[in-house]
């Protein structure tokens, strides 16, 4: 709005000097036009009486001549009228000698301050002359002149309001009201709005502006996705680069671990062996020494998962049953829960199929043992851990998200099975979660755990081609939620 103040008042400034330029040159011709007419209306009257004298004069004589001017002049009150000698009266005249007295017309008009007078040769008999005297006053001229100029005026200033509004109001419409668009989508544009464009039809200055800041929104927008879209690379850089130096530690203490414990474990597999096949053994220690030789078996297995993890490759897949490997891992660590005071309950949707996923057995008992000894340390003063299975689930969110590998993302269009352990302990607090399947990342006491469980388990579902997720509340207890893809043909 101010832009079309301005430009009014120029306009304004502008009328206003070119109205009183025109002012004072009405004026100066309404002075003109006004002593004009009184010359010739001095040089009309002055030849009808200067007619009347010369007959009047020649008839009755000089006396009666005046007397019948006099009348005139009585009747005539504007304009005085005089019968004078011809030297008297040519006295004031300028170079009258020089010019022989009088004009061929026998008339000489003569201006003087604030009086106009005209002469008049009246010719009488025996050649005797005399002149003939009018003279009005000019003092109505500046009355007359004032008079057009009040008109004029009048009529100056309406022009200038209804200039002024016009000019306002057009500025408004043209200038103020785009502008104002222009000013409130630049602010937008500047609080980081670039979605709204400004619609301008014109085909001036200003459009050409809209133009070129919605031009420089979408080229904003542009780069704001382009900075978003490298921000998150270079997190997802980052949180590589930080695993990777992870696993190149869990690389290290695998090969440790691998040769540290590889030796004893042999050794007791062994015994346990000679045990077994000890014919003075009973029964009984036969059972326990091949449960010990299986269980050996399984800790060199957990040891090359560990290399497995530092080291991926694929692993041997086969349709497994969940529900039955489950059950077995439950009977397992049975006597452990009941140690702790925990009891298990395994549930499943009845009206769905048996939960087949293709993977290792060994690796998917390996994350479901994790999660159950983890739902038992979590609950010190028992309680019970709750497993459901559900078939055809559709895959998580997190894992269309996930990039992981080429693999995950075909896995996303599949049907998934979801394993739900629930437990009854303390919970996790939320700013713990989800640093929970980072390496060496541990809640527990020292000594209770190294913190490998849950990424190793990460790592197993992940390859996969499922996702794992942990929901959890102080005081409330934690939800292990694990989605693995069901084989094409169950």
């Amino acid at each position: 709005m101010r832009i079309a103040l301005k430009i009014t008042a120029a306009l304004v400034a502008i009328m206003v000097v070119t109205l009183a330029i025109e002012a004072w040159l009405q004026g100066r011709h309404e002075a003109v036009v006004y002593e004009r007419d009184i010359r010739r209306d001095q040089r009309i009257l002055g030849r009808a009486l200067e007619r009347s004298v010369e007959i009047e004069w020649s008839e009755r004589g000089l006396e009666y001549a005046r007397y019948v001017l006099d009348a005139a002049a009585t009747r005539e009150r504007e304009v005085a009228v005089r019968l004078l000698d011809e030297a008297v009266a040519l006295e004031g005249v300028t170079d009258a000698p020089e010019r022989g007295l009088w004009t061929d017309d026998g008339a000489i008009q003569v201006s003087a301050p604030g009086v106009l007078r005209t002469y008049l040769r009246v010719d009488g008999p025996g050649g005797e002359r005399r002149a003939l005297e009018l003279s009005t006053s000019l003092r109505g001229e500046a009355a007359y002149v004032r008079a057009a100029l009040q008109s004029f005026s009048v009529v100056a200033l309406l022009l200038l309001l209804a200039s002024g509004v016009a000019a306002l109001w057009l500025g408004r419409v043209l200038v103020g009201r785009r502008v104002d668009r222009l000013v409130a989508r630049a602010r937008e544009i500047g609080a980081g709005d670039f979605t709204t464009n400004v619609r301008d039809e014109g085909r001036d200055e200003l459009s050409e502006l809209s133009a070129a800041l919605n031009d420089m929104a979408s080229a904003l927008s542009g780069a704001q996705r382009a900075l978003a879209e490298e921000t998150r690379m270079r997190l997802a850089a980052t949180t590589h680069l930080r695993r990777s130096d992870r696993l190149a530690t869990v690389g290290t203490l695998a090969a440790g671990l691998a040769h540290e414990l590889g030796t004893p474990v042999h050794v007791v597999s062994g015994r346990a062996r000679m045990i077994e096949r000890s014919a003075a053994a009973d029964e009984d220690s036969r059972a326990n020494a091949k449960i010990i030789v299986d269980q050996a078996g399984r800790v060199q297995r957990i040891i090359e998962a560990l290399l497995d993890f530092a080291r991926p490759r694929p692993a041997e897949r086969r349709p497994v049953e969940l529900e039955s490997l489950l059950r077995a891992d439950l009977e397992m660590l049975s006597p452990l829960l009941r140690r702790n005071s925990v009891t298990w309950a395994l549930a499943r949707d009845a009206s769905a199929p048996a939960a087949l996923v293709k993977g290792d057995p060994d690796q998917l008992r390996q994350v479901f043992t994790n999660l159950l000894l983890n739902a038992a340390q979590a609950m010190p003063r028992g309680g019970e851990v709750k497993v459901e299975l559900l078939a055809r689930q559709p895959a998580p969110p997190e894992l269309a998200r996930a990039r992981a590998d080429a693999e995950s993302e075909r896995s996303t269009g599949a049907r998934f099975t979801r394993v739900t352990v629930r437990d009854q302990g303390d919970g996790i607090a939320k700013d713990m979660v989800p640093r929970l399947f980072d390496p060496f990342f541990t809640t527990k006491e020292v000594g209770e755990g190294t913190g490998l469980g849950l990424a190793i388990a990460h790592g197993i579902v992940g390859e996969h081609g499922g996702w794992i997720a942990v929901e959890s509340e102080v005081g409330a207890g934690s939800t292990f939620l694990v989605w693995l893809p069901e084989c094409s043909d169950a």
